[in-house]
C-alpha cells in the first residue's frame, strides 16, 4: 500500500514539466452510493470511502475536470444522485457522468441538470474531445453498445476529426481473463471497435465497473480500467473474489500531442468493515 505522500509524490510527477495546453483529470469509478448514508456494499460505507477518496485526491493535486464511469448510485435513488451532485460540485471544475449497470439513465438525465455535474453525450476541451457512451442495459449488469449510442460515437469522431479522443464508457469492452467478470463486458464489442477503427484520432478508452486496474493498448490505443472508490474486484479469477487492495482512483495528464500519461492512487489503509470472504453481491 502506499502512503498518502507516496500517492501526492506520484500525482506530482504525473502533472510535472506538462506542456502548454494539457488537461489534467482525475476519474472517479463505481461510487456505488445509498438513499442511505449508512449504506453499505459489501460491508463497506461507500459513502464514506468516497469521502476519504476525494480528501485524499483534493490533497494531491488540482485538476481541470472530473470524469465518473458509471454506477454513481447503487439503488438509483434520487437523494442518492443529488448528494453525489452536491458532493461534486465542491470540485470547482466540470464533472462528467455516465451510466453503470446499477445506475438508472433517465434518473441521471432527471437529476444531473443545472449543474457543473453532469450527463452529456461528449465535450471538448482544448485539443480533445471527450465521448460518453451508455453501455447499460437494463435489468442487466452487463453491457451493450445500442445502435443510437455506436452512431453517436461515430458522429462526434466524424464532427471532429482534428480533437484526440478519449472515449468513456462504463462496461469493459475487451476481456478481463476473469471468467465470471467476462460475462459482463460488452456484448458487442466488434460493432464497437469497427468504428474506433475507422478514426486515427482515438488515443484511449477508458471504463469502471470491473473495480480493478487495468492498463493495456491495442492498436495503439491506450485501454484503461480503474478501481472503485469502495470495493475491489480480484483481478484474473474464474469466480467471484474481493481484493484486499484499498478504494483508490486514476489521474490522466492529457498532451496537445495526444499522448495519455496516467497513474492511479489508493488509500493508504483498508476501511473497515468489508466482507473479504463474500461470494458475491
Amino acid at each position: 500500500m502506499s502512503s498518502h505522500d507516496d500517492n501526492c509524490q506520484a500525482v506530482a510527477e504525473l502533472f510535472s514539466s506538462l506542456p502548454d495546453g494539457s488537461l489534467k483529470i482525475l476519474q472517479i469509478t463505481d461510487t456505488h452510493l445509498y438513499e442511505d448514508t449508512a449504506g453499505t456494499l459489501l460491508g463497506m460505507n461507500t459513502q464514506q470511502t468516497l469521502d476519504e477518496v476525494l480528501k485524499l485526491a483534493n490533497q494531491c493535486g488540482q485538476v481541470d475536470l472530473v470524469l465518473s464511469t458509471g454506477d454513481l448510485v447503487h439503488d438509483a435513488s434520487e437523494s442518492g444522485y443529488k448528494r453525489f451532485q452536491s458532493i461534486m460540485e465542491k470540485a470547482g471544475v466540470p464533472v462528467y457522468c455516465l451510466p453503470g449497470n446499477h445506475d438508472i439513465p433517465q434518473e441521471m438525465k432527471k437529476y444531473l441538470v443545472d449543474s457543473p455535474v453532469q450527463y452529456v453525450s461528449s465535450a471538448l476541451h482544448g485539443n480533445w474531445q471527450f465521448i460518453f457512451l451508455d453501455s447499460s442495459l437494463a435489468e442487466s449488469e452487463g453491457g451493450h453498445l445500442a445502435g443510437q449510442e455506436l452512431a453517436m460515437l461515430e458522429a462526434r469522431l466524424q464532427e471532429h476529426p482534428d480533437k484526440h479522443a478519449l472515449v468513456c464508457l462504463h462496461h469493459h469492452p475487451v476481456p478481463m481473463s476473469s471468467e465470471w467478470m467476462d460475462t459482463m463486458l460488452v456484448d458487442n464489442p466488434e460493432e464497437f471497435f469497427n468504428v474506433i477503427d475507422r478514426y486515427m484520432n482515438v488515443q484511449g478508452i477508458l471504463w469502471g465497473h470491473v473495480h480493478q486496474e487495468f492498463d493495456r493498448e491495442r492498436m495503439g490505443i491506450r485501454l484503461l480500467a480503474s478501481p472503485s472508490t469502495c470495493i475491489q474486484f480480484a483481478p484474473e479469477k474464474d469466480d467471484f473474489g474481493v481484493d484486499n487492495e484499498p478504494p483508490g482512483c486514476r489521474w490522466l495528464a492529457l498532451l496537445p500531442s495526444g499522448e495519455i500519461r496516467t497513474c492511479v492512487t489508493r488509500l493508504s489503509a483498508m476501511p473497515s468493515g468489508l466482507e473479504v470472504n463474500s461470494t458475491g453481491y
